[in-house]
């Protein structure tokens, strides 16, 4: 067989050789036989062979857990589904009417009872004596009030049932009550079929079934089916249950008598069957006698109700006066509050007793444990509690520091300031700080004034000023402005040194180089210092602030810069000193 290709490519060279198509087809004829082939060639054969083994091959796919059958069934059976709808929407329903019915009937059934359980939450609000006797049995029995409520007021009987073919009108069966007079069903049945259909006609109602029908005191419902309709005869106010019992009813004789349905040909026999079901459509229910209750019964129930109103009001008050005091408990806990006396007076609860200003309010606390606020009035005696907390509130309260500034109380009544302030502030908190109670001292060592780290600043501003002079000691020109300004800031550091309570002299210094002798020297310093003084006077300095000094020039100077260091040295220069008020006197 391992030369087959071989030979293949060898016979397509020569055509004159028989194919190897040729060659397998005479193989094949040879291995098969006549039997095998004409299975393998029939259809039908072919066929059968398929599905003794299709079922198997199904199960062994779907265990397997292969999707390819299910992928390539699906479109099949969606095809032939909506094939046989489009034939006839008859056969799909009627295959499906006894198993949609229940799933119907649970959904509307579930329905219902979300609407009892609402209708009885608003009718618990009733306090008629009727309702509480009805509220009694439904405690007794264990059902809703609603469901008691429903069987107390409607009252009705079923006195017929017909059972009638849809397509020929005839009746299949016919039951009636005891008490009921029935009249001949066929009669019946014939004159309903004629009012349903002149309704029909009538109003150009298409293929819906006459749903109910009033007829004096008597109502007649009816529930179609497919092949079968169920008409009740009632007498009073049938409850929506009873729908639900002739639903039911005609699902299972649809059910178990489908084929007698579908082949009725005028015997109503076969349909006996159906006779239990129709029964169960045969409901009544009437009113209970009422009894006259016995005068001890009314006076036991009181005494009972009047227990209980007594238990519920003793456990009511035990707990609110357990809340009350818990309240006081709370309210004694709190900083700044302190209460003295708890008593009821007209119906509230009056507390007395002595509670800061600072301390926080009794309302935000009944808010938080849920009390009544009308319940509760106080009367309060102010005092003052010495709380760490509350004295440092007084303490900022009544020095409004700013930002800069921090303050703490210690155990010792100790006020300690720190950061930075206007002088004017520090001075007068230490006035107003000991007014306080409980305040013994106020500590500004941590407290800088503003003041101080404005005069270094006025004070190096000042130290940096230079005023230049001639050999013959006269002021160099175009000096006017920087000695305008230099004016201005020592009038502000003369201001900001009073704030401070701070003494303060400007040293006016005079300078001269080596070059002359030194007595001459010395009278050119002095000149040079005090033409800066007066020309500072007719500024508005006062002259007392001033004082000229003589500065004498550097031993170290190095001959080739003589003449740089001579103009440089030829000028005045200033120094700001602050000065104890001890060292002044």
């Amino acid at each position: 067989m391992s030369n087959l290709p071989t030979n293949a490519n060898q016979d397509a060279s020569n055509p004159d050789k028989p194919s190897q198509a040729d060659d397998l087809t005479k193989l094949r004829s040879l291995l098969i036989g006549p039997a095998l082939k004409e299975q393998f060639e029939n259809a039908k054969l072919r066929s059968e062979d398929v599905s003794r083994v299709l079922p198997e091959a199904i199960q062994l796919t779907l265990k397997t857990g292969d999707k390819r059958v299910s992928e390539a069934v699906v479109p099949t059976v969606e095809h032939a589904i909506k094939s046989s709808v489009n034939t006839d929407q008859n056969i799909l329903s009627e295959a499906l009417f006894p198993i949609m019915g229940p799933a119907i009937r649970k959904a509307i059934a579930a329905a219902i009872q979300n609407l009892t359980d609402s209708l009885n939450q608003s009718l618990e609000h009733s306090l008629s004596p009727q309702s509480i006797s009805w509220r009694f049995e439904a405690w007794r029995t264990g059902k809703s009030f609603a469901e008691v409520l429903l069987l107390r007021t409607l009252v009705y009987q079923v006195e017929q049932v017909f059972l009638i073919h849809k397509n020929s009108g005839l009746v299949l069966q016919h039951l009636a009550a005891e008490t009921a007079a029935a009249q001949d069903a066929d009669l019946v049945s014939a004159m309903f079929t004629a009012i349903q259909d002149f309704v029909r006609d009538s109003f150009s109602v298409s293929d819906d079934t006459l749903g109910s029908l009033q007829v004096g005191e008597l109502t007649i419902w009816v529930n179609e089916g497919p092949q079968a309709i169920i008409a009740c005869v009632i007498r009073g106010n049938p409850p929506g249950q009873l729908r639900q019992t002739m639903e039911n009813a005609l699902e299972r004789i649809h059910l178990v008598q489908e084929q007698q349905l579908h082949h009725f040909q005028g015997d109503s026999s076969a349909f006996e069957p159906s006779q239990p079901y129709l029964e169960e459509c045969l409901q009544s229910q009437y009113q209970a006698k009422k009894k006259r209750a016995s005068p001890l019964k009314w006076i036991g129930g009181a005494a009972g109700i009047l227990l209980l109103g007594l238990g519920a009001w003793g456990v009511l008050s035990s707990y609110e006066r357990h809340q009350v005091q818990s309240f006081v408990d709370q309210l004694n806990q709190e900083a700044g509050i302190v209460v003295l006396r708890t008593e009821k007076q007209d119906g509230k609860y009056a507390i007395s007793g002595l509670r800061d200003p600072l301390a926080p309010e009794p309302a935000d606390l009944m808010a938080k444990m849920d009390l009544e606020p009308e319940k509760f009035v106080f009367y309060w005696e102010p005092y003052l509690s010495f709380d760490a907390e509350f004295i440092e509130s007084r303490v900022k309260s009544l020095l409004q520091p700013p930002e800069t500034v921090t303050l703490k109380v210690d155990t010792n009544g100790t006020v300690q300031a720190s950061g930075t302030a206007p002088q004017a502030w520090i001075t007068e908190a230490k006035q107003l700080a000991l007014r306080l109670p409980n305040i013994t001292q106020f500590n500004t060592q941590q407290i800088v004034p503003v003041e101080a780290s404005a005069l270094a600043g006025i004070k190096a501003k000042i130290e940096a000023q230079t005023f230049f002079f001639t050999q013959n000691a006269q002021l160099v020109p175009q000096q006017n402005d920087k000695l305008k300004t230099l004016a201005e800031d020592i009038k502000q550091l003369a201001k900001t040194a009073k704030t401070i309570n701070q003494n303060v002299a400007v040293l006016v210094e005079g300078h001269t180089d080596r070059s002359g002798s030194e007595l001459i020297n010395l009278y050119v310093r002095e000149i040079r210092a005090k033409a800066i003084i007066s020309l500072l006077s007719k500024q508005g300095i006062e002259k007392n602030l001033l004082q000229a000094v003589s500065i004498e020039p550097s031993e170290s100077t190095t001959p080739g810069l003589v003449s740089q260091i001579s103009k440089s040295n030829r000028k005045v220069t200033f120094k700001v000193i602050f000065i104890h008020p001890s060292d002044a006197n």
